[in-house]
């Protein structure tokens, strides 16, 4: 049996830049989606509307990076995230974490746009990895119940991140003493 993927279909027009999600969002999708929305912002998009009517499942990490889209379009003075049309499965998926209700939401009809797709390619692992981590930390800062069940999961990971990029870079320093 093969693991559903996600796919990550983009449009902008002007200042709104419309992002849908299709299958399932997760981790693998997360640092595509931050590095797309990263672009988006440098060229002035004020309104991110993330589109999950075929969405059928977030991650934890995929839900941190929407909670980390909202917050740095907020910092930045541009704007909102919007979630658009979500399925009763992400509904309910994001009632239970408790950060439904830091989201606007609206019923639209599907946009008929030009989508294209963007890559969900793993060729950074430092990057994926860090991605990861910021994602839970910023589901560890929410406070409550919604904080707090993150709180122990966003410290672990950051500790495995760390150590392995310290692992990484003593074997590279290992190898560099080994090259004539």
């Amino acid at each position: 049996m093969t693991t559903p993927r996600g796919i990550l279909r983009v449009h902008q027009q002007g200042e709104q830049a419309d992002v849908q999600v299709v299958g399932w969002g997760r981790m693998y999708e997360s640092l595509p989606l931050r590095r797309y929305a990263a672009e988006c912002l440098a060229r002035g998009v004020t309104l991110f509307r993330i589109d999950l009517r075929h969405c059928t499942y977030l991650d934890s990490t995929f839900l941190g990076t929407l909670l980390h889209l909202k917050r740095s379009s907020k910092r930045l003075g541009c704007g909102d995230v919007i979630l658009v049309s979500p399925s009763a499965e992400c509904r309910r998926l994001l009632d239970q974490i408790g950060v439904l209700h830091f989201f606007v939401t609206e019923t639209s009809d599907e946009v008929a746009a030009a989508w294209q797709e963007l890559a969900c390619t793993r060729d950074d692992p430092a990057a994926f990895n860090r991605s990861v981590v910021e994602a839970h930390e910023e589901l560890a800062g929410l406070g409550g119940a919604a904080g707090e069940q993150f709180r122990a999961v966003a410290r672990c990971l950051a500790r495995d991140c760390s150590a392995e990029s310290q692992a990484t870079a003593d074997a590279r320093d290992a190898a560099k003493r080994t090259t004539p």
